[in-house]
């Protein structure tokens, strides 16, 4: 790899919560930064119509430039432009497949959406999760995760009916047979729409959560829920956040890690005007632990940069710029 580094401008700034300074870097980039993806933990920015890795380790941050780049490759009939999910344990790998025009909404760009989900299980084996008329995948990239702790993985994935939206699904295997164990309640009309966070034990008890963000572009609630006894409940919600445009296939504007050193996972995530970055976490009651004025709207994915003493979070903003922010030393 072709190491080409660009100067950084450098800011302070304090987080509302507690007074802990970060610092966001702006960094050069040879033209406007329009996107950026994260590939086996490999953070990309894409800019002047190439890709370049993104590096950064404690408070060294460069793009470095590649001839060649490796990226999946989706199955034959899989969803156009979704991503391919890779399991750790009885699941190898699941994908969105038999693409459809029923569900008339078009937040992802446009109106073609998932029919089905097609788990593949370590053996080679292979099975259709297929959704009835009345809704579909709206989704790009299943999420897959071992729920209860007992070494077997389930499916997380964005479920929308056709006259009552957007629910949170769970995927499990039940007597050989995979299918929809668990969801939320839909939205409660067409062209409502949540996107996933992540997954993660967020609120410190050691059990699954799955983060979420409630209508994105209308609501903008962070939402928390525990997987307890095979069932969803809602634990935690917090207002004024986004991760997601309307209309872009950009559905990763949020990132998960332990920001503070406490043990338990935070969440990185816009808000809800994209004019800042904050960080929250979710151990022992909401709170921000940082809160960080952006000089222009974050508009691209976020990636996670990991440090030697902390991660990281590099994000676009509309005027093109590529910033990253993080806890000064």
């Amino acid at each position: 790899m072709r190491r080409v580094v660009f100067t950084c401008l450098v800011f302070f700034v304090a987080s509302a919560a507690n007074a802990a300074e970060w610092r966001l870097q702006r960094v050069d980039a040879p033209a406007r930064v329009t996107g950026i993806e994260t590939v086996d933990g490999e953070v990309r920015a894409y800019t002047g119509g190439l890709w370049y890795v993104v590096t950064g380790k404690d408070g060294d941050t460069s793009l470095g430039f590649k001839d060649t780049l490796k990226w999946p490759k989706l199955p034959d009939g899989a969803l156009p432009d979704s991503k391919l999910a890779v399991g750790r344990h009885d699941i190898a790998r699941a994908w969105l497949a038999e693409p459809t025009d029923r569900y008339d909404h078009g937040v992802l760009g446009d109106k073609i959406e998932a029919g089905s989900l097609v788990i593949e299980t370590r053996d080679g084996k292979q099975q259709s999760v297929k959704l009835k008329p009345d809704a579909v995948f709206e989704d790009l990239a299943p999420r897959i995760a071992d729920l209860e702790g007992d070494g077997h993985d389930e499916v997380v994935v964005v479920k929308s009916y056709v006259k009552r939206g957007a629910a949170l699904a769970v995927i499990g295997e039940r007597k050989g047979k995979y299918d929809i164990v668990a969801e939320t309640p839909p939205l409660g009309a067409p062209q409502r729409w949540l996107n996933p966070v992540g997954i993660a034990p967020f609120t410190g008890g050691g059990k699954a959560d799955i983060a979420l963000v409630r209508q994105p572009h209308a609501v903008g609630a962070l939402e928390i829920w525990s997987w307890t006894d095979s069932r969803l409940q809602k634990v935690a919600e917090v207002e004024d956040v986004t991760n997601h445009v309307s209309g872009t296939r950009a559905l990763d504007m949020s990132v998960v890690s332990d920001f503070d050193g406490d043990g338990i996972a935070d969440i990185a995530i816009p808000s809800f005007d994209r004019t800042r970055l904050r960080i929250i976490s979710f151990a022992q009651g909401a709170h921000d632990i940082a809160n960080v004025p952006l000089p222009a709207k974050a508009a691209t994915n976020l990636g996670l940069l990991k440090g030697v003493t902390a991660s990281a979070v590099a994000l676009g903003l509309a005027d093109g710029s590529l910033v990253v922010v993080e806890r000064a030393p």
